[in-house]
């Protein structure tokens, strides 16, 4: 089962991570700018536990961002991005705050954290909503720096929030119907 949030608790969360966000950006060694884009995959599920139903379909598409990078250590980079997604015609603005751990004198690094997905479609009828339009997933994944200036990543996030409406809870009579959307993605990267 997924979580139910109302909006101000988003934003009040929001808000707090925004300003952790800053807060690690002023004590950074060092703040790198980058652009990244590559292949998604958005898999939906919706369920029902008292009727034990359950649905998934998957649609692909594509990323496209900007991406900071923060050095707080030699081992330690936090990395904030800002991306456009699209998969079958659906539109997503995707947030995510990852922490780097790098693994010593390979390149390579492993990476977590939440992320927020944000709709930029309206999925209603009649003027019901279907969908809310924040999510709030947990992001995980791995990557290589190929030289000081491309990267390679890949992640996969779970979708943490319900992204039924309460209207739409309400109108099926349940409070255990839940919907949400995991990803995977791959991409390359550029820092200047």
């Amino acid at each position: 089962m997924r979580l139910n949030f109302n909006s101000s608790f988003i934003s009040k969360h929001l808000f707090f991570a925004l300003l952790l966000m800053a807060s690690f950006a002023v004590s950074a060694q060092t703040v790198e700018f980058g652009i990244q884009a590559g292949y998604t995959n958005i898999e939906g599920e919706s369920s029902s536990s008292s009727d034990d139903v359950s649905y998934s379909g998957n649609s692909s598409g594509f990323f496209l961002g900007a991406v900071f990078d923060l050095t707080l250590s030699e081992k330690f980079h936090l990395q904030p991005s800002v991306n456009y997604a699209n998969a079958d015609e659906t539109n997503f603005i995707v947030v995510p705050l990852l922490a780097q751990y790098y693994i010593e004198n390979s390149g390579f690094y492993l990476l977590g954290g939440p992320q927020a997905t944000i709709f930029l479609d309206n999925y209603s009828i009649e003027n019901i909503e279907f969908f809310n339009d924040l999510g709030i997933d947990l992001a995980f994944g791995a990557g290589y720096a190929i030289t000081d200036n491309f990267f390679i990543e890949a992640r996969y996030s779970f979708e943490l929030t319900n992204r039924y409406t309460k209207e739409i809870r309400d109108a099926a009579g349940s409070t255990d119907i839940d919907a949400g959307f995991n990803a995977l993605s791959i991409g390359v990267g550029y820092k200047f």
